[in-house]
């Protein structure tokens, strides 16, 4: 992904996702759509918060590859 260090470019790369960073300096991302309770017992996060833009960049790129397991999982099962 790159350096990521600003809001726009993280949200570019993560369009699932809206990102924010609070007026206490915090960053953060919460899902557009919703997630079930399976995924979340396999640790896909609604919402997610960092330190910096490039540790959120980071937890953000792990959720996606979380959530792609369990897609394919679930193709694999039924």
């Amino acid at each position: 992904m790159g350096d990521m260090t600003t809001l726009e470019d993280i949200a570019r790369d993560h369009a699932g996702w809206i990102i924010w960073r609070s007026d206490v300096g915090r960053w953060w991302a919460t899902r557009r759509g919703p997630v079930d309770l399976d995924a979340i017992r396999r640790g896909c996060a609604m919402t997610l918060d960092a330190d910096d833009p490039e540790a959120l960049a980071a937890v953000l790129a792990a959720q996606a590859e979380l959530t792609a397991a369990v897609a394919a999982d679930r193709a694999t099962a039924g």
